[in-house]
């Protein structure tokens, strides 16, 4: 019985680790790092090889595919997490402001963001649209510096895959300036 359990915590392990990685690998692929996912993928190739082999060479013991299965949903999980903390690429976000908020424009910049702003109009009159285009794992640091100044503000944040052009300062591109 003890065996049982124990095969059935490494086939799940094991299914977290290849599912993981294959949520990893997929979205480098999606920002264009094929280099490292083919990496990656070589990785997980030979861990879900292994795995998938224990689990089809032992049909008959329905908990093996339990284990497989449990492994599977939550290798989705972590794998979501984990890309969510490593956030890749890049993000844009959009603000849609009232004109008495205008100051948090240079604020961002000071911060080292870019910043673009139009004019438009909304419901009750004219607003603002701040466009900010930054890497993903400063957009927190947004959403962060706006609840600080308890600004009434619409926002939105969508990935990019790629843009060239603009001025940018090197904080934005590198909060540590480091290469």
């Amino acid at each position: 019985m003890a065996t049982v359990i124990l095969n059935m915590i490494l086939i799940i392990v094991l299914r977290i680790c290849d599912v993981s990685l294959a949520t990893t690998r997929t979205i480098l692929l999606t920002k264009g790092k094929s280099n490292i996912a083919a990496l990656i993928g070589f990785f997980e190739v030979i861990v879900y090889m292994k795995v998938l082999g224990d689990v089809v060479s032992q049909l008959d013991k329905w908990w093996y595919l339990l284990a497989y299965a449990t492994g599977f949903s939550l290798g989705n999980l972590i794998g979501a997490k984990l890309e969510h903390r490593l956030a890749f690429g890049d993000a844009q976000m959009r603000l849609i402001i009232r004109e008495e908020y205008r100051y948090i424009v240079d604020e961002l910049r000071e911060k080292g963001f870019g910043v673009t702003v139009f004019k438009g109009e909304g419901r009750e009159g004219e607003r603002l649209m701040v466009l900010i285009t930054l890497k993903r794992k400063r957009v927190k640091e947004v959403y962060d510096y706006i609840k600080e100044k308890d600004i009434n503000v619409f926002v939105s944040v969508n990935d990019i895959t790629s843009y060239s052009g603009g001025v940018m300062h090197p904080r934005a591109v590198n909060p540590n300036n480091r290469v």
